[in-house]
């Protein structure tokens, strides 16, 4: 059984107006919350998104937009949290049928959108933001002005644990 999304803002496909409309989304503090456990992050303080929705035939929507969030990384160099906040363009087609149906009969194009496959005459835009979202996440956060300093590579670090192999390759 697939657990409930953490921020679900299903979509009706058969009450969108044929000439497209704009959804406004937000994110409350308990699913901000949910999606940063989710997400694996410090925290997420907003996350919202604006999304024209437009219906293209034979339940195919095209959907183009932007989610804006603030959230909490933790510094790969430092490892103190630090806030940012992030602009990401959210651009899918949204097409009736199952995962299998779509790989099925799709050939890798990287100048395509992402399709989502959805089933019920519905889907889940909160969903899809909160995917989209992820994967515009550097997976390696750097606070900003966060400088590794390392020691000259003729000079090994004083105390670690390649000290010794350090040591051992020179002897």
């Amino acid at each position: 059984m697939t657990p409930a999304p953490e921020f679900s803002r299903p979509v009706e496909v058969a009450r969108l107006r044929t000439g497209g409309e704009t959804m406004e989304i937000a994110a409350s503090p308990a699913e901000c919350e949910a999606v940063a456990r989710r997400l694996g992050i410090e925290a997420v303080a907003a996350l919202e998104a604006s999304v024209q929705l437009v219906p293209v035939g034979a339940g195919v929507v095209d959907a183009a937009g932007t989610i804006r969030a603030r959230l909490t990384q933790t510094c790969v160099v430092s490892l103190d949290p630090f806030e940012q906040a992030l602009e990401v363009m959210l651009r899918l087609v949204f097409r009736p049928g199952t995962e299998a149906d779509l790989a099925a009969d799709q050939t890798v194009d990287p100048e395509t959108e992402d399709e989502v496959p959805y089933a019920g005459g519905r889907f889940d835009l909160g969903d899809s933001v909160v995917e989209t979202l992820a994967l515009s996440l550097d997976p390696w956060p750097r606070r900003p002005g966060a400088v590794l300093e390392l020691p000259p590579p003729d000079e090994p670090a004083p105390d670690g644990p390649f000290v010794a192999l350090a040591r051992r390759r020179k002897g």
